[in-house]
């Protein structure tokens, strides 16, 4: 395979040309070149795949390992120009460690230095909310003010980005968050390996923090033994104890056995034809308002919990500093029991993690302060409390993107949730009653904003 390699300031760009396998690989980023790398202070490592004709699956895996140990030394790597094909392979990638760009252009702008584009630039129709997110913080961060878009002849006159993302870390468990509403999407035939496929320490974490409505969306699913039933059984006690609702949605239930529906609704589970159906139901919308005292026996705060709270500091502190364009104060961590202020106008979010350590991070901050960060998100300051809402959670999706990437520098295990949103903050006191937990307290133009580890 032939390959064109050069240095160009602080990022190296190959171009390597023909059929991309495994030992193609080995022989474009050799660990010699990772060490000459860090002793140059390369920043960024880009790859043009235009020549390229075709790659299989262990070839892009191969890569990606390559990429993540480059990760691991703060050196950012990319693909683009690839084509449809290698694009699918790429997103079959559960952790990827690299950023993909649909062309060069797009690539300049996020890994050169050097180079400043003059035109507006668009994000237009990316579904994916959390990459979104991502892709307006690493504009920001390089001093664009992006704007979100729905079609692209509103961003005829700038630069328009529509298939392009950044690094993907993923849960384990691909959930999605809406209107205050975990949703999970099963297929096919549950059966025994259901323990397997849903991960019950995520649903766990998620009715920690403050969740109270589940939907299990089963329109795709064909059947359901007695192995499935017992599991999902097991998850039905469990969000009884918080009062939550747990809602199958769109099952037929002809081809199952009547006694394990039985077995379903006796733990708690609702079913419902549609999702319109739920919301439109007094089940959902009391589930919705119930802001039930949960109490807990919490644990102890342990040496192996604090030794990670610079991990969720250093991602927390650098996102609102970028942000807000405002360089934060801060005070000595401080571990107390979890008191606020319910006579202040203030906003919150609650995300849960657990793997090598386990609990919640908590942040609450004024609304002053999330209107500042509202003109980078929205554009504009928020005009509704459910433009609020959103925007909140964008913010601490930012937040969980950038942990994530914290934490697997290294090499630390820790997953987490989607985070839950509080515009009152009477309702979060009911998650933290009688706990204590890690206080760190920053301050931006004399705006308040807390950090809360809890367990």
């Amino acid at each position: 395979m032939g390959v064109i390699r050069s240095f160009q300031g602080k990022k190296v760009y190959y171009k390597p040309q023909g059929f991309l396998d495994a030992e193609a690989v080995g022989e474009i980023i050799t660990p010699a070149d990772i060490s000459l790398f860090e002793k140059k202070g390369v920043k960024y490592v880009s790859i043009d795949f235009s020549k390229i004709i075709s790659a299989n699956m262990n070839a892009i895996r191969f890569m990606n390992d390559i990429f993540e140990m480059l990760y691991k030394k703060n050196i950012e790597g990319c693909i683009f120009n690839a084509n449809k094909n290698i694009k699918t392979i790429i997103g079959n990638l559960k952790n990827c460690f690299f950023h993909f760009f649909e062309n060069e252009h797009i690539e300049k702008i996020f890994c050169d230095d050097d180079y400043r584009e003059e035109k507006p630039i668009y994000l237009c129709c990316i579904k994916d909310d959390q990459n979104k997110n991502m892709l307006i913080y690493y504009l920001v961060k390089k001093g664009y003010n992006p704007k979100v878009i729905n079609n692209e002849e509103e961003g005829k006159d700038g630069v328009i980005i529509k298939e392009s993302f950044v690094t993907k870390i993923s849960n384990r468990v691909g959930a999605v968050v809406k209107n205050g509403v975990v949703y999970f999407y099963f297929d096919n035939f549950l059966d025994a390996n259901l323990p397997n496929m849903f991960d019950i320490e995520y649903f766990r974490r998620n009715l920690l923090i403050g969740f109270r409505v589940f939907v299990f969306d089963m329109n795709q699913v064909k059947g359901l033994n007695v192995h499935a039933v017992r599991f999902l059984s097991k998850l039905g006690v469990e969000g009884a104890e918080y009062g939550a609702l747990l809602a199958i949605v769109g099952l037929n239930a002809k081809n199952i056995q009547k006694n394990l529906l039985e077995d379903l609704e006796d733990v708690g589970f609702m079913f419902f034809a549609n999702e319109e159906e739920l919301l439109n139901s007094e089940e959902y919308k009391d589930a919705l308002e119930s802001n039930d005292v949960i109490y807990k026996r919490a644990k102890k705060i342990t040496k192996d919990f604090v030794k990670i709270l610079p991990y969720f500091v250093n991602a927390t502190i650098s996102t609102v500093e970028l942000m807000t364009g405002v360089t934060a104060t801060k005070e000595p961590p401080n571990i107390k029991e979890v008191t606020l202020d319910t006579s202040k106008d203030y906003v919150a979010s609650s995300i849960g993690f657990y793997g090598d350590n386990d609990g919640v991070m908590i942040l609450i901050f004024t609304e002053k302060l999330s209107r500042r960060i509202s003109k980078i998100l929205l554009g504009e300051e928020y005009q509704s409390k459910e433009d609020l809402v959103d925007m909140v959670g964008e913010f601490a999706n930012i937040i969980v993107g950038n942990v994530k990437r914290e934490l697997k520098k290294y090499d630390v295990d820790i997953n987490l949730t989607l985070p839950k949103v509080f515009d009152e903050i009477e309702n979060l006191q009911n998650i933290v009653v009688n706990r204590k937990g890690i206080e760190v307290k920053f301050y931006f133009d004399g705006e308040e904003f807390y950090f809360y580890l809890i367990r």
